[in-house]
């Protein structure tokens, strides 16, 4: 019986052992995501693990250690599971990220191990829960911070609503991040603009003292701490949950806190997100156009406030940095299973601004993105949306 047991537990561990050449390979860490299909010498055969994902998907997050160095070569089953940058590599435990930036082709890439020592590799650079944690430290004391709870998770994990500003302000802002929990570089820029925001900056502070915001950071908790895809889950993700009765909590105490709270003074929502992959259109940041032409042309004039305070090097152009409702991936049939956040906040009363930003995961205009120059452009997006609510000192 006792064997047994270390059996199940070692199976739990989801972890791939080659005794050939003594190399671990494990997952059992938040936002762990990976399916060993074989091992044969120093050639790692690997697949993303979709689970409840209705599509082929690409996120994919695991560790390696090894019992002697040297230099590993990892396949992956499919050709978009890579960046156009490569695999993003930790080495401190998933804290933090460099791309790799050679060694890789289209479905492969190699590392050189040293013994002993872990190794992160994902298909992007992770942000779970604890990043968050770390993160909240300096500002959970802060005047205008409300650290509160929006849900519960069936897994029993907390849902993080960050409340910041005066309950009785005249305008209210709602911004949702990791709507589909592998879209986590959206995090470093939610990070910079909060960072903006709670600042010693004149705009900044009138900004906090005029409007109420509630910030939820992971609408799919579970889905990030689990290592899901989240896009494209069985039956409807949460990017699809918006009418009939949801199925999460997370929506579904959006969709019935939100009314009551903005009471009409509800100017801006705003969802954070990443795009496909790399290539073609998702190698720029962009927002998807809102099927409403009076939220399209805010939308319009706030996407020039980005243009007009964009000063970091991660680049907004207004020229590729709209796609308009009834265009490329942006049409109807792409809403089939549901409402999105978007459209949803584009009904509610009083609202002026209700977009979605697609963040790309590894390349902005050719510049390769890091938690770094993301956080300078959520400073950025904190700019223009004081300047876009009247807020900003003339």
């Amino acid at each position: 019986m006792y064997l047994f047991i270390l059996f199940i537990s070692f199976l739990n561990l989801n972890l791939s052992r080659s005794h050939d050449i003594g190399v671990d390979i494990y997952t059992n860490f938040p936002g762990g995501n990976i399916v060993v299909d074989s091992i044969s010498g120093n050639d790692i055969y690997l697949s993303p693990d979709l689970r409840d994902t209705s599509t082929d998907w690409f996120y994919w997050y695991f560790a390696v250690k090894a019992n002697q160095s040297g230099r590993l070569n990892f396949h992956l089953s499919g050709q978009n599971y890579l960046t156009n940058g490569g695999p993003a590599v930790s080495t401190d435990g998933g804290v933090s990220w460099q791309w790799l930036g050679k060694d890789f082709t289209e479905r492969s890439f190699s590392y050189q191990i040293e013994a002993g020592k872990e190794v992160r590799f994902s298909m992007g650079m992770p942000y779970t829960q604890s990043h968050f944690d770390t993160f909240m430290e300096s500002y959970r004391k802060h005047k205008s911070v409300r650290l509160e709870t929006l849900c519960t998770t069936p897994k029993g994990r907390n849902t993080e609503k960050l409340v910041i500003g005066p309950r009785q302000a005249s305008q209210k802002v709602l911004i949702t991040a990791r709507h589909h929990a592998c879209e986590m570089m959206a995090n470093y820029a939610l990070e910079g603009f909060i960072t903006t925001l709670l600042s010693d900056d004149n705009h900044m502070r009138r900004l906090r003292e005029n409007v109420e915001f509630w910030i939820i950071p992971f609408m799919d908790k579970d889905g990030v701490e689990d290592g899901d895809q989240g896009k494209n889950r069985k039956p409807k993700d949460h990017n699809r949950d918006y009418n009939d009765e949801s199925i999460y909590c997370s929506t579904g105490s959006l969709r019935k806190t939100v009314p009551a709270w903005s009471n009409g003074q509800l100017k801006a929502a705003i969802d954070l997100h990443c795009p496909w992959i790399k290539g073609n259109l998702n190698e720029h940041i962009y927002l998807v156009g809102n099927a409403q032409k009076k939220i399209e042309e805010q939308q319009v004039a706030f996407m020039q406030l980005l243009a007009k305070n964009n000063k970091g090097e991660v680049k907004f152009s207004p020229d590729k940095g709209f796609i308009a409702f009834g265009t490329a991936w942006n049409t109807a049939k792409n809403f089939t299973q549901g409402k999105s956040f978007s459209a949803w906040a584009a009904e509610l009363e009083g609202i002026r601004l209700s977009t979605t930003f697609e963040i790309p995961y590894s390349l902005n205009e050719g510049m390769y993105l890091t938690p770094e120059n993301l956080r300078a452009f959520g400073k950025d997006m904190a700019f223009a949306l004081a300047e876009y609510l009247g807020t900003s000192e003339k």
